[in-house]
């Protein structure tokens, strides 16, 4: 989780210079299409076979979603925000856990998940007050939201085909594969086929970078989901927000600003404090039983 956490904050950064000489949509295309390239490869090797009637159809229906629907709509986000604003709602991740399972297991809200909401809707406020307002920003935050509501089906998907025997490896190339039909279609449809006829070695850099970071943050965190608690996982996540400005601020530029900085920060409390008091109150009970 740790290793994935830093790719994702990477990512966003990688993709700014990238989109300067190369279209939102063949971007996304050309990662989908070298992560399910390789991890099919991989999977075949590793597992000796690949055969879709046993992996069964959820993993293809994931990668329809996530990848596919969430890299193609994040990237279009990139051209219009900044890459720290996107690496805050990419961190909020860990509150569709709680989200999830108040729609579909009818779950009762715990009071820190309460608390905690409060305090990340607090620091996204302030968090935005450092960032330039306009027309742009609203079709970006907008397009993120619909991002972040896509990884909260997806992650309910995720959990219930981690639970199976399927291997992480079959489950994440079954992902790259259907969605890579589905930016081609995208592509077909509304896109343009053609390349960039030159660009610079910055740009090349990054789209090596992206191309090839795509299959292994999602095969860790596949990987991950069936070694450690979902709680645990989701704390991982919040690492992105330091990792990310720091991307940010290093390889373009991007001024973060005092209240930029305590918005974060208000994020980052306000989700790990549900997983964090979960587990004292754990680790509490586990004390009294033992005495």
């Amino acid at each position: 989780m740790l290793v994935a956490s830093l790719f994702w904050s990477l990512n966003p950064v990688a993709g700014k210079m990238a989109l300067e000489e190369i279209a939102a949509p063949q971007l996304a295309f050309s990662r989908v299409l070298v992560a399910a390239i390789t991890l099919f490869v991989l999977s075949y090797f590793r597992v000796k076979s690949f055969r879709p009637r046993e992996i069964g159809w959820r993993p293809f229906v994931l990668g329809l979603i996530e990848p596919g629907l969430t890299s193609l709509l994040f990237v279009t986000s990139l051209t219009l925000l900044s890459a720290s604003n996107t690496v805050i709602v990419m961190a909020l991740m860990p509150f569709s856990q709680s989200i999830m399972g108040r729609i579909v297991f009818k779950e009762e809200f715990q009071l820190s998940v309460w608390i905690g909401g409060v305090l990340a809707i607090i620091g996204i406020a302030v968090f935005f007050t450092g960032e330039e307002k306009g027309t742009e920003s609203l079709w970006g935050n907008m397009l993120l939201l619909t991002v972040f509501c896509l990884m909260i089906v997806s992650q309910l998907l995720t959990r219930k085909i981690m639970k199976s025997d399927i291997p992480a490896i079959q489950v994440t190339a079954s992902q790259m594969i259907s969605a890579t039909i589905i930016i081609f279609a995208y592509l077909l449809l509304f896109g343009n086929l053609d390349l960039p006829v030159q660009i610079t070695s910055e740009t090349k850099l990054a789209l090596i970078y992206l191309v090839f970071s795509m299959s292994i943050p999602f095969f860790l965190y596949n990987l991950a989901m069936r070694q450690i608690p979902v709680g645990m996982a989701s704390l991982f996540l919040v690492l992105i927000i330091p990792f990310g400005f720091f991307h940010a601020s290093v390889f373009l530029g991007e001024e973060i600003t005092w209240a930029k900085s305590f918005g974060a920060v208000l994020v980052m409390i306000g989700v790990a404090l549900p997983h964090l008091l979960q587990t004292g109150r754990k680790r509490l009970g586990v004390k009294l039983q033992s005495k």
